[in-house]
């Protein structure tokens, strides 16, 4: 009987607490929902423009080469190619135009990206030193690393923050 009084009293005092802390206002830890903020973000915005460009323009590369090489192809079946044609062919085979374009499109796009999120990162650290939290926890791919909606969610006091208007 004292073994069950003693641990009703404890799980009292524990439930007690909790509710205590749990409702302590505005304490660490919050998150925010970088999915959200990074697609308002305007850096990110920027690069993904960029990028989208990029990757216009090396497809449109990309069928010239395709149509050049058909063609050289279809003179080839044809009979028709001559050895200026041929060497024509073994260049392009070689892909070097097209793996030149696509590395140099690959380092662009990843340092406009890299660029975007140090620059997002030290917006999202200003945010919460300004705020005063110790902890700021973000999400990444729909997947909460810490935190529950209500008042643990800081997104949209971040997006105020960055200067977005709320949707």
């Amino acid at each position: 009987m004292k073994l069950a009084l003693a641990s009703l009293l404890f799980s009292i005092l524990f439930v007690a607490v909790a509710m205590k802390t749990l409702s302590g206002g505005d304490r660490d830890p919050f998150f925010v929902d970088t999915s959200i903020a990074l697609s308002r973000y305007e850096p990110m915005l920027s690069a993904n423009q960029t990028i989208g460009t990029m990757d216009d323009f090396v497809r449109k590369r990309m069928n010239f080469f395709d149509d050049s090489l058909s063609k050289i192809l279809d003179s080839l079946s044809k009979g028709k190619l001559d050895e200026r044609n041929l060497l024509e062919l073994l260049n392009m085979e070689s892909n070097v135009a097209r793996h030149k374009m696509l590395d140099s499109a690959r380092l662009v796009a990843g340092a406009k990206i890299q660029n975007a999120y140090e620059q997002f990162n030290s917006v999202v650290a200003s945010f919460g030193q300004q705020h005063g939290f110790e902890i700021l926890f973000g999400t990444a791919s729909n997947f909460v690393v810490y935190g529950a909606k209500g008042k643990a969610d800081k997104t949209r006091d971040l997006l105020r923050y960055m200067g977005v208007k709320d949707e």
